[in-house]
């Protein structure tokens, strides 16, 4: 497995997992306390520096938004949008 290939996948996870941080967080559970750090693993392995901090929340702002459309009904439209996601943040990262 690639490098590209574990990060997407990894951003497949957060999207996953925010979506479901939302639904706990809905429903009054204290989602902090499963909180698993995917975002920051996911901008160490793509090589984003944490003086970031604008393109971090831009970053959740978009899981977010994603998180809460249908987007996990159809798994080609969910690794189409981690693959544009990890293209994003690449292109970042070199810049």
């Amino acid at each position: 497995m690639t490098n590209q290939e574990i990060i997407i996948r990894l951003l497949k996870d957060h999207l996953v997992h925010t979506r479901l941080i939302s639904g706990l967080d809905a429903l009054g559970l204290c989602p902090d306390n499963y909180y698993l750090h995917l975002s920051d693993t996911i901008f160490k392995m793509i090589g984003i520096s944490d003086e970031k901090e604008e393109l971090y929340e831009a970053y959740m702002n978009w899981c977010t938004k994603i998180s809460q459309t249908e987007v996990f009904t159809d798994q080609k439209l969910l690794d189409e949008y981690a693959t544009e996601i990890y293209n994003v943040l690449l292109g970042e990262a070199s810049a």
